[in-house]
């Protein structure tokens, strides 16, 4: 394993970055599965416990260099541990404001990093809606947006430089990545660093489940759609409606779309506990599941023994114990190769 620095913007002498280099950890356990090399990039290891601390950290780090000697109160409804992380590693304040559905242990978790929790409205949207208004009316106020900003991109960005400079510091190429598509920040980032570097011809697997699936659905129609609703469990992609930047990045021919279900979801999450000691929530555990479920075969049968696969392990904050012995007694029945499901949007 090897760990550097892949800064875009270095801070000032009185800041840090909002974010850290986490370490790439090849799995034994995934690799006999896939029959190629699986690598585990570990950013639920972030400040915030997952890649936001990236996106939504460098979104923070701007703003704070746009306003010197100015304080700022950020507001965010959805993200928001990565953006109270990100403010109080630059002496900043944060108020996060959340929907009934919410979690206890979510709720919990942002004021134990020392933000303000506010429950407002049953949805997503209803809370967004009042987060703007809250940031209207307070003249040290920021928005903090979840996925669709050109800061937040450039900050996941920094993902692909980490991972290409541990590959190589071992004498490995990059050959293809499994990530998690919410609403496409990530994915945006990731593509665009690929892209950058030349390396757009590698395989990026954009995992989402059925239920929330709006790239798929985008692709699909060949436009930007916008999803009746979501129901999937992995409520951290719930997103009705993906990034345009994201659907216009996914167009290109390296990415491939996969769209599996809250069984495999879950019971991707309780394996890589099983056999990496690794806790993640559902959204995370169904890009394990691309490997656990052949379907990374399927989806990239060029790859063979010698190949570098990434996984993104992208974060854990809303799973406990308690939630993953739930998943195996209510899905563990279906974690079988013949009774598992998977398709490709494209």
């Amino acid at each position: 394993m090897v760990t550097t620095e892949a800064n875009p913007t270095p801070p000032s002498s009185s800041q840090k970055l909002p974010w850290i280099c986490t370490p790439l950890i090849e799995s034994d356990s995934l690799s006999k599965v896939a029959g190629c090399r699986v690598h585990m990039k570990m950013d639920m290891f972030q400040p915030a416990g997952s890649f936001k601390s990236r996106g939504i950290g460098n979104y923070c780090l701007k703003a704070v260099r746009s306003r010197p000697n100015r304080p700022i109160r950020f507001y965010s409804s959805s993200g928001g541990l990565a953006a109270v992380t990100a403010s109080r590693s630059l002496s900043q304040s944060a108020t996060v404001i959340v929907p009934t559905t919410t979690t206890p242990l979510m709720k919990s978790k942002i004021q134990q990093a020392g933000g303000t929790v506010i429950t407002h409205g049953a949805s997503w949207s209803e809370a967004d809606a009042h987060t703007r208004t809250l940031v209207e009316a307070d003249p040290t106020g920021v928005y903090c947006p979840p996925f669709d900003a050109e800061d937040i991109w450039e900050g996941n960005k920094t993902l692909v430089d980490e991972l290409i400079a541990q590959l190589a510091g071992e004498g490995q190429s990059l050959d293809a990545i499994i990530l998690s598509v919410g609403g496409g920040g990530l994915l945006c980032g990731v593509q665009m660093g690929l892209l950058e570097r030349g390396l757009g011809h590698v395989p990026l697997l954009a995992v989402e489940p059925e239920g929330a699936a709006g790239l798929a659905a985008c692709l699909k129609a060949d436009g930007l759609v916008e999803l009746d609703g979501v129901t999937s469990i992995a409520t951290s992609l719930g997103t009705r409606r993906v990034a345009r930047r994201a659907f216009e990045l996914a167009c290109h021919g390296n990415v491939r779309s996969v769209v599996l279900s809250d069984a495999q979801a879950t019971m991707g999450a309780v394996r890589l506990m099983d056999d990496e000691r690794v806790a993640v929530e559902p959204a995370c555990g169904i890009s394990a599941a691309v490997v656990y479920d052949y379907v990374l075969k399927k989806v990239c049968p060029e790859l063979g023994p010698g190949s570098n696969v990434v996984l993104v392990v992208c974060g854990g904050n809303s799973i406990s114990a308690e939630m993953l012995a739930e998943y195996r007694k209510t899905y563990g029945h279906l974690d079988t190769p013949a009774a598992t499901q998977a398709y490709t949007a494209n």
